[in-house]
């Protein structure tokens, strides 16, 4: 690492937070005259007992979940993704300090946690839905892999093209290997992940295997009748939709749809893209799948205007804490101010 770097790791953070708080960075948007909405994206905001189960990287405490909500009710103006969508069809232009919030992937917790929550702040989040995942009641593939690495009881473990061999207890190889079989995981298709997770299940033999962190159906329909969350499609199997073809994509992401309302008795209109992956041509298709907005990765972007495409929102995950939460949901928290974040 460069001494610049380094320093900008060590100080950066800090100075990101003076500015903040100082009202500097807010000077300096207004100045730019670039204001409009963030979306917001969680996945679990599960309690002590059930996070033990969930790659911390897709979790914010239940607790701090709770205070992250009670600043938007109290310092943002939060609305529906269907009000967004709508403010940017009709040309209009986009309140500063508007905020959409999403959930990725249908866990339990959103039912359990989030929606009181919400309910209590009255307000009303998007629950975009991989639906197999719903149907099987099954544990999301990441969760999975971070138990049986975190409960392996077989410390040693072959992966890869050239089998290689990792010692889970030295944390280096641990960190390698557990990056290596995720990145496996997410690129596969439903069936060779499945295989792929059969074989790291026998290779670590893990102590214990995780509860159902993922909702029922019966739960998704208690849910909407709450008001608390309005759903949207996340493909049926979790798939990276730019690694299979357009038109089983297309399908893909149509079936969603259909087992939806199958399920609940309304179509979704709004989609995520997996891992935020997406393409140009699969964003074209979706208004002829009946999708009025998407979400995807958009490098460098992050705040939503009226000049925005509907169909390719870009989003910002949730911080684990309050204090990067607030510096994340200002839209002048841009440029070198975001650079200092990082």
């Amino acid at each position: 690492m460069s001494m610049k770097a380094s320093l900008r790791q060590r100080f950066g953070p800090s100075i990101q937070w003076l500015g903040y708080r100082s009202g500097l960075m807010a000077a300096t948007s207004w100045l730019s005259g670039r204001g409009g909405a963030l979306v917001l994206m969680y996945h679990s905001v599960a309690d002590e007992e059930d996070a033990r189960w969930i790659d911390p990287l897709n979790h914010v405490p239940a607790e701090i979940f709770e205070r992250q909500m009670e600043f938007l009710a109290e310092h943002r103006r939060v609305v529906r993704m269907e009000q967004l969508v709508q403010e940017i069809r009709d040309g209009k232009s986009v309140e500063d300090g508007t905020v959409v919030i999403t959930f990725d992937d249908g866990y339990r917790d959103n039912l359990t946690v989030a929606a009181p929550i919400l309910e209590r702040l009255g307000m009303t989040a998007t629950l975009f839905l991989p639906t197999g995942y719903i149907d099987r009641g099954e544990t999301q593939w990441i969760d999975q892999a971070y138990t049986a690495f975190k409960h392996a009881t077989n410390r040693l473990l072959a992966w890869g093209e050239n089998e290689r061999r990792f010692d889970l207890d030295d944390p280096r190889e641990y960190r390698d290997a557990y990056r290596l079989v995720c990145q496996a995981l997410l690129m596969a298709g439903s069936e060779e992940r499945r295989a792929l997770m059969d074989r790291l299940l026998g290779s670590l033999a893990p102590a214990v295997a995780p509860p159902r962190l993922t909702l029922t159906w019966d739960e998704v329909r208690t849910l909407v009748d709450s008001g608390a969350m309005e759903l949207g499609g996340h493909t049926v199997e979790h798939t990276d939709l730019t690694t299979i073809s357009v038109a089983a994509a297309i399908h893909e992401i149509g079936r969603c749809r259909e087992r939806i309302r199958d399920m609940i008795g309304s179509e979704p209109r709004h989609f995520s893209f997996c891992y935020g992956r997406s393409s140009e041509e699969l964003r074209q298709a979706l208004p002829g799948l009946g999708i009025d907005a998407a979400c995807a990765a958009r490098a460098g972007e992050r705040v939503v205007t009226g000049s925005s495409d509907s169909l390719y929102l870009p989003r910002i995950a949730a911080p684990p804490d309050l204090r990067r939460f607030e510096v994340a949901v200002s839209t002048a928290n841009r440029g070198l101010w975001r650079r200092l974040g990082r």
